[in-house]
């Protein structure tokens, strides 16, 4: 749901800030008075493309904000992708989007106070929002997003169908991958076989151990600097017990001084232990020591053979990892991949029999989802069509038609032609659509006018939404295009009725649809000081009464147009009342 929508010069908006609410939002004006630019404004929320040339005349910087509540789980795998962080300190999540143009081409945006991108934007709009006005944001021309539609309108048997479809594909195209990599170019598995035989004989020739390079690093230092070792080690050990004088010494007559005293001083006991334990410490450190430099072997010839067996060793490194762990490891990789190329002659008649096996299944439930299709297809067009027929497009003729989705040398042959297969089946999805008697339907995205799709679209969200369904803010420009009187009142309740499970924003210049909005807002145009501004007020009580009179009656209000009015909110009140 759009919470708050908040707009710095875009256009004829110099500053608007706007409180939607649940259910049917009306939005209504004057001709010209900028109704469209609230949506264009949501637009850029949702990532449509900007320009310099939007922002109003005097302006640096044009932003809009928007507060949202996201429906669904899929907006935060989106923020976790972009690296930003979702906020959630009440009940319901909330997203803060905030997008500045700036009259020097930059162009920037937040996403919850934190830089995002545009792309961003557009990941997000599905969870928030879904503008109806324009044939490219109306998703009704693709037909992937069309066959979308017929699905969901097959409900839960769809979601199964669709569930064992995706199954029985993915295990065919595991085994068929399989197959291609063993099935290539006889050439060049020869050739990677000879590779890698080549590289497993040469790890496998130099005897490695996991961890033999740090401990031979280890012993080149000790060998490179074996004189000053022995000389620091030898020095030492004298130091502390040899040499006459030595620290062992003077420590063990300084207990024999304490111990003199003991008598007197009632501290030289613990004084005295505290030295002889320091005595038999430096004692253990200088026996140490000494066995250390008698272990000290000065061997040229050792030194050589490190040197030689570190180069080995690091020749392999650069080769093929890190170090001597990461080069066996890859040998183990190297004889994984050995094992498999050779076992491919023998498992490819058995991958083959295995993989043919999987298709057929595949094509069984493939063609099972097609003929369910086909059945949907046919109550959709019916559903729509009811719902439009009360939209002004009463003649028109709706329907689905189903095709295969060819593809030249695909495996997978229906009817003697080959088919391309996918997770979702074989089919290809086109909406027809015929606005006149007498003429064939066509794909809707070559015959409809805007404000057909809108209606046709709107015809698909009552036929597919279940009642208790979670949706984006549905937002409607042009749905109202063409039509009047009982066409507008039932266009009305249609959109009144989409509310109950969603939000739903319209701009309207109707009065029989704005008296079915739960809220209603007024966009103003004014002109002060020889500057064109446009502003956004919300309406209650006989503020609303008057507009929808205005929209009535143009801009001479009667008392006639005022009753007439009130008869019109109350009487889509008392409809809404009477359905529930």
């Amino acid at each position: 749901m759009l919470r708050e929508l908040h707009v710095r010069n875009l256009a004829v908006l110099a500053r608007v800030a706007i409180d939607f609410g649940p259910g049917f939002n009306v939005l209504s004006g004057e001709t010209g008075a900028g109704k469209s630019i609230v949506v264009d404004s949501l637009a850029l929320l949702a990532g449509a493309r900007a320009s310099s040339d939007m922002i109003r005349s005097g302006a640096d910087t044009l932003t809009v904000t928007g507060v949202f509540e996201p429906v669904g789980e899929g907006w935060r795998e989106a923020l976790a992708e972009a690296g930003v962080e979702a906020q959630e300190d009440g009940p319901q999540a909330e997203l803060l989007l905030r997008r500045e143009i700036q009259r020097s081409g930059r162009n920037r945006v937040f996403v919850n106070d934190q830089p995002a991108t545009v792309r961003l934007l557009v990941d997000l709009a599905p969870w928030l929002l879904r503008i109806h006005g324009q044939r490219e944001e109306l998703g009704l021309v693709a037909p992937d997003l069309q066959r979308a539609w017929l699905d969901r309108f097959g409900g839960a048997e769809a979601a199964a169908l669709l569930e064992r479809v995706a199954a029985a594909y993915d295990q065919w195209a595991a085994l068929q991958a399989r197959l291609d990599e063993i099935a290539g170019d006889q050439q060049v598995r020869a050739e990677r076989l000879d590779l890698l035989r080549f590289q497993a004989r040469e790890i496998d020739g130099a005897g490695l151990a996991a961890g033999e390079d740090d401990e031979l690093r280890q012993e080149r230092g000790v060998l490179r600097h074996a004189e000053a070792i022995i000389h620091a080690l030898g020095t030492a050990s004298t130091l502390l017990q040899e040499d006459d004088g030595s620290a062992v010494d003077r420590l063990a007559q300084s207990e024999d001084l304490l111990e003199e005293i003991e008598s007197w001083e009632s501290d030289a006991g613990a004084w005295r232990g505290e030295l002889e334990e320091a005595r038999i410490r430096v004692e253990e450190v200088a026996r140490t020591l000494q066995h250390r430099l008698d272990a000290i072997e000065v061997d040229p010839r050792r030194l050589d053979f490190v040197e030689e067996r570190l180069a080995t060793i690091e020749r392999l490194v650069k080769k093929y990892g890190e170090s001597a762990a990461a080069v066996l490891e890859r040998r183990r990789e190297i004889g994984e991949e050995i094992e498999r190329l050779e076992g491919a002659a023998e498992s490819k008649e058995e991958l083959e029999e295995r993989a043919a096996e999987a298709l057929d299944a595949y094509r069984v439930v493939a063609l099972e989802l097609s003929e369910r299709r086909a059945a949907w297809g046919e109550a959709l067009a019916r559903a729509v069509h009811r719902e439009i027929a009360e939209l002004g497009l009463e003649k028109a003729r709706m329907a689905v038609s189903l095709e295969r989705r060819r593809r030249e040398g695909s495996p997978l042959v229906v009817d003697g032609t080959p088919v391309e297969p996918g997770r979702d089946g074989i089919d290809q999805v086109v909406f027809l659509f015929a606005p006149n008697p007498g003429e064939e339907p066509q794909p809707l995205a070559k015959i409809a006018s805007g404000g057909e799709l809108s209606r046709v679209s709107l015809g698909l969200q009552l036929a597919t939404r279940g009642d208790e369904e979670a949706s984006p803010t549905l937002i409607f420009d042009e749905v109202d295009t063409g039509i009047g009187g009982a066409q507008a009142a039932a266009l009305g309740r249609k959109l009144r009725r989409l509310a109950a499970s969603g939000q739903i924003l319209a701009v309207t210049h109707l009065p029989q649809v704005a008296s079915y909005g739960h809220r209603h807002y007024r966009v103003v145009k004014t002109v002060e000081d020889e500057r064109t501004a446009t502003s956004v007020a919300g309406l209650e009580g006989e503020g609303r009464v008057q507009e929808v009179a205005r929209m009535l009656a143009g801009r001479e209000v009667t008392e006639l147009s005022l009753s007439h009015a009130r008869e019109l909110i109350e009487g889509a009140a008392e409809d809404e009342r009477a359905a529930s």
